[in-house]
């Protein structure tokens, strides 16, 4: 029985240790991509087997950066059954669409979400030699805020129905709202604003002008930084 739990234990310290290197990083960008750019567009047309996917691959991540992040035992059992509602939520949410369910999805997502990008940025700014890894980290964390911001969107939307002009995309029912606000979220977030969603209640307005200002200083704050700690790196090799 000792011999049992001291693997587990083991098991369980190589994920959470895993999850603290620089290599864990591409990995995360890895799944970011997937979740983004080939899932939840996927899901859209391909189905539920698609969605369930890119639900899975999603509360992988926002445990990872759970447990991670929290360090006392009970915060840690916390941590998983909130990123285990997450995962109930969105799966349940899948097969019927109720405004409660998607709200609770929303909010066990954005719950978990902001400890994810905690523990990204903490790995991306960190002193040290600039790596691939938190290159490919940086980036990564640019996709996470681009995902928060649209998980908010979806949460004022629901809150307030007609919050965002969605005219465009109003078939297809939750799965194709979320990808909508993916999609509206990194176009928001590149300032490339073509104006086929627009915000047009005032909370929406707001966090529109938000992740624009971060899309524009993230870039240039994230460069400055990196640079800064390369040039500390050599100077401390001479």
């Amino acid at each position: 029985m000792q011999e049992r739990e001291q693997v587990t234990g083991s098991g369980f310290s190589r994920l959470i240790g895993f999850w603290t290197e620089e290599r864990s990083l591409t990995l995360l960008l890895l799944l970011m991509v997937l979740h983004l750019f080939i899932l939840a567009p996927g899901g859209r047309f391909l189905g539920y087997a698609f969605n369930l996917m890119g639900s899975f691959l999603l509360s992988l991540a926002l445990l990872a950066g759970v447990l991670t992040l929290v360090r006392h035992r009970a915060l840690r059992w916390l941590g998983t059954v909130m990123v285990a509602g997450t995962v109930v939520f969105k799966s349940v949410a899948l097969i019927r669409e109720a405004p409660w369910l998607i709200i609770g999805d929303t909010l066990f997502t954005l719950l978990s979400l902001p400890a994810l990008l905690y523990v990204v940025f903490q790995q991306v700014s960190r002193e040290g030699p600039v790596s691939a890894h938190r290159i490919r980290g940086a980036v990564a964390l640019y996709l996470l805020i681009a995902m928060l911001f649209a998980f908010l969107y979806g949460f004022v939307e629901e809150l307030a129905p007609g919050a965002f002009n969605l005219a465009n995309f109003s078939a297809g029912g939750q799965a194709a709202r979320g990808e909508a606000f993916y999609y509206f979220s990194i176009v928001t977030l590149t300032t490339v604003g073509f104006g086929d969603i627009t915000a047009v209640h005032p909370l929406g307005r707001s966090l529109v002008m938000i992740e624009a200002l971060i899309g524009q200083l993230y870039p240039a704050i994230l460069i400055a930084r990196l640079v800064s700690l390369e040039l500390e790196t050599r100077r401390g090799k001479k």
